[in-house]
């Protein structure tokens, strides 16, 4: 059985080994093998509860919520030494312990790789609920479950991209169907420079859609210098800069930023920015608190227009 060391584990999920170590000490996340001289040695069962961990701090979970849920979901699907139940031909389900009817909904959707059906409950549950509530209520537990899926069985991979895709056309399809808010000074949203992983922004979008607020979304690897630069010509009331892993790009070009012109407003949002130096920047605790961030800041640069939020 493959045993690997704290290293090889950080590179094999790209993180660093100071972050394993983290996950270990602050929620129990450590190896559960020993090296002939004693070291700690992860297994695979270790590695792929990291890694589920890891795939839902990225869709913007907190890592305490991300590995209490995903050590409790890993154990209902471990049990009895496989899935536990049956999504149809080809499929097997995705255990939402607690969740409503609409995550469970999507959850058997996105196990059969139904697309339109994962789609279309992602866009329900938005236009039921919002799009704040529909993230924390719906699609995160549906996200955390295919990650536990994953490390209880070592399959799903497809089940996890499939997800994303639908969640991402939803939340699209969602802002694309509300009143369209006023260009001036919009608010900017980009992924850092080494970020890949921009899906709670999509969510954020559609959040501040729902307010009223102009947004544009940048993507993902957007270098500091390019969104400095968008800051300026578009005037931006404020810039999200997400991270879901420490880059050090982004935080040294932090100050750039603040300056691309003097009234935008920085925010530093996702889990990458643990323990980083973020100057003057805000730290957002949650994408709700992001998303109230970036509206007061563009509230602040439209005296005496009246705001007529959806939500």
């Amino acid at each position: 059985m493959e045993q690997l060391s704290v290293g090889e584990v950080a590179a094999r999920l790209g993180v660093s080994s100071s972050a394993v170590r983290m996950w270990g000490t602050r929620y129990g996340l450590v190896a559960s093998a020993r090296s002939v001289g004693g070291h700690r040695r992860y297994t695979p069962e270790d590695v792929a509860l990291l890694q589920a961990v890891h795939e839902a701090v990225l869709s913007g979970t907190d890592p305490a919520a991300a590995a209490a849920a995903v050590r409790g979901i890993a154990d209902v699907e471990g049990a009895g030494g496989g899935p536990r139940r049956r999504a149809g031909a080809g499929g097997t389900g995705l255990a939402v312990p607690g969740a409503g009817k609409a995550a469970r909904g999507l959850a058997r959707a996105a196990a059969r790789l139904d697309e339109m059906r994962a789609e279309d409950a992602v866009l329900a549950a938005l236009r039921d609920t919002g799009t704040l509530v529909a993230w924390d209520d719906v699609v995160r537990p549906v996200l955390i479950a295919a990650g536990a899926h994953w490390a209880a069985t070592g399959t799903g991979i497809e089940i996890e991209h499939l997800l994303s895709q639908a969640v991402t056309t939803a939340l699209v399809r969602h802002a694309a169907t509300l009143p369209e808010p006023p260009s001036e000074r919009p608010v900017l949203l980009a992924g850092g420079p080494q970020e890949e992983h921009v899906l709670p922004l999509h969510a954020a979008r559609a959040a501040l859609a729902e307010d009223g607020v102009p947004c544009r979304l940048l993507g993902p690897r957007t270098p500091v210098p390019a969104l400095a630069s968008a800051a300026r010509r578009t005037r931006a009331a404020a810039v999200l800069v997400w991270l879901s892993r420490p880059d050090q790009a982004a935080v040294e070009g932090l100050p750039e930023l603040a300056a691309a012109h003097r009234r935008v407003r920085v925010l530093a949002g996702g889990p990458g920015w643990d323990g980083a130096d973020t100057g003057a920047a805000a730290v957002p605790r949650d994408l709700a608190e992001a998303v109230e961030g970036l509206g007061q800041a563009w509230r602040r640069t439209q005296p005496g227009r009246r705001i007529n939020p959806t939500r």
